[in-house]
């Protein structure tokens, strides 16, 4: 029988009949001996309770709660992970020791904080966290020890918005925070520009709605023009225009212009030859045209 060989199969000639032998072209892989034991997965991770860990919640949470356990374990440990593990093993602590605020440093810790703080980098987030850590401390009971120690101020809570602030509120500008600032001030208001901002959000105040007048970038789009033809008559004085004092850089277009209804319906009427009709969004330049102060 002839046959015709096919990279490693014989293949057999037309009209003949063979059996096949199959081949494997998987080359076998020897693999080294460990040098370590082979991993469990999951048993080795920090999240499962080791047997010594559970020995000493079994010892300490009966007689102070929480506090004790956590200064004899970890730092990953926490005050919550601890209730968790006691409740599964059906353990009680005396009345009134539950609670992070029972908790006691295992030492003197005040110089530390002291030396470590100066030391700090504040700026980089999770500092505070990873200083805690190191101290073997909860977040917490540094952030008291801090301020105890006068090396931070604490955070004070701004008071309740009073009924004179929120009707005051409806009447500032808040496109300009910073004077609504100066405004809330001559009425006897301390107020932050963050605080306006956010109080202003909570109660669904628009602050594009509490401008009383029109950007380049509206006026273009009223009149169906290009912005930067709105712009070119703001800087050569064809349309009257004022700079809103805004902090944008050249990058990002310059500080904005504010135009003022009757200028903008008394430039309307004395170029009406520069503006296309057909283009103009036609609601809003009826209301420019019926409801500005001339």
């Amino acid at each position: 029988m002839r046959t015709v060989t096919k990279g490693e199969t014989t293949v057999p000639a037309a009209g003949k009949s063979s059996i096949l032998t199959p081949v494997s072209l998987k080359k076998g892989t020897q693999h080294a001996p460990r040098l370590s034991p082979a991993r469990m997965p999951g048993r080795r991770d920090e999240r499962f309770w080791t047997e010594e860990e559970l020995a000493i919640v079994r010892k300490y949470y009966p007689l102070g709660g929480a506090a004790p356990c956590l200064a004899h374990l970890g730092v990953h440990r926490t005050a919550s992970g601890i209730y968790q593990q006691a409740a599964k093993l059906d353990l009680r602590c005396p009345k009134g020791k539950r609670g992070a605020e029972r908790f006691v440093p295992p030492r003197d810790m005040d110089v530390e904080i002291r030396e470590g703080w100066e030391q700090l980098d504040g700026k980089k987030r999770g500092a505070v966290n990873a200083f805690a850590d190191r101290l073997g401390v909860p977040r917490w009971w540094l952030s008291r020890q801090i301020v105890r120690l006068g090396l931070s101020i604490p955070h004070k809570k701004e008071p309740m918005w009073t009924e004179g602030e929120l009707a005051l509120l409806d009447t500032v500008p808040l496109h300009m925070p910073d004077k609504c600032v100066k405004i809330f001030r001559e009425h006897g208001f301390n107020r932050s520009a963050t605080a306006i901002v956010v109080q202003a959000k909570r109660r669904g105040l628009s602050r594009r709605g509490s401008r009383a007048t029109y950007t380049g970038t509206e006026v273009s789009k009223l009149l169906g023009l290009d912005n930067k033809t709105v712009t070119g008559w703001c800087i050569t004085g064809d349309l009257p225009a004022t700079r809103r004092g805004t902090k944008r850089l050249p990058q990002q277009g310059g500080d904005m212009w504010d135009i003022e209804p009757s200028a903008l319906r008394q430039f309307i009427l004395d170029n009406l030859e520069r503006i296309d009709l057909r283009k103009v969004e036609k609601f809003a330049f009826v209301h420019v045209l019926t409801t500005a102060d001339s």
